[in-house]
């Protein structure tokens, strides 16, 4: 798992191509048990409560793909969804990453924890209808089903070529629907990786949901014009929108 880890973090997520159909949204900072964590967040129509869902970047963070995250954030808010880019890193975080060191392995379970804190923070608003999902993309997708397994308050979770859940600092024996997404020519993790944590999900009696996209490489969800990268933009929506509107 550590050669994985090490690939996920050297492996760019490929720049989000793609204008932004919606405003950058709006800027918010959330607390956590470990410090403040930067958000924004894309607000879905109307006074009705209703669900959100948290993004979570992959291993270059939000910066350099900043437009194609807004468009995805603003998809799922005008499906009904409230959306927030979670930004996870922290300061040392962001010095370490590419500086040798194993940050991933080092600070996963941590980074569960902080997501968990700020999924319990959005479930206290007053929009809220008591259901949140997560959607995370490489790093983020990993991260994403750590998150899952560790809160039962997370209501279901979309990853994009992720892996089972590594290292976790409590035992993984449940996981909210999974929606999971991966290529077959997927060289920096490989789609057994994805197959896994499906297995793995309905051996705990889980659901998961497995699509396989014939001869996309990672990222391919980043190539947002491309047929594969809408087809799952429109699965997620489809799946969160069951899981978190009709359940």
């Amino acid at each position: 798992m550590r050669g994985i880890a090490g690939a996920i973090i050297a492996a760019a997520f490929a720049c989000l191509a793609g204008t932004a159909h919606a405003d950058d949204g709006r800027k918010l900072v959330l607390p956590t048990q470990e410090r403040q964590v930067h958000v924004t967040y894309f607000r879905a129509p109307g006074d009705n409560p209703r669900p959100a869902a948290l993004l979570l970047h992959g291993a270059n963070g939000f910066d350099s793909q900043l437009s194609g995250y807004n468009e995805y954030a603003s998809d799922l808010a005008q499906h009904g969804i409230d959306a927030y880019l979670v930004y996870y890193y922290s300061a040392d975080d962001e010095e370490n990453m590419y500086g040798g060191a194993d940050v991933f392995v080092k600070r996963y379970a941590a980074w569960t924890r902080l997501i968990s804190d700020v999924a319990g923070d959005v479930l206290k608003g007053k929009d809220s209808n008591g259901r949140i999902g997560l959607v995370g993309f490489s790093n983020g997708g990993t991260l994403a089903g750590g998150t899952a397994a560790r809160d039962p308050r997370i209501t279901a979770a979309v990853v994009y070529y992720g892996t089972s859940p590594f290292p976790m600092d409590v035992p993984v024996k449940r996981f909210p629907p999974l929606l999971i997404l991966h290529g077959d020519a997927d060289a920096i993790i490989p789609v057994e990786q994805g197959r896994h944590l499906a297995d793995f999900a309905k051996q705990l009696g889980g659901e998961a949901e497995l699509v396989i996209y014939p001869g996309e490489r990672h990222g391919f969800g980043a190539r947002l014009q491309s047929a594969n990268s809408t087809d799952a933009r429109n699965r997620t929506v489809a799946f969160l929108s069951r899981e978190l509107y009709s359940r």
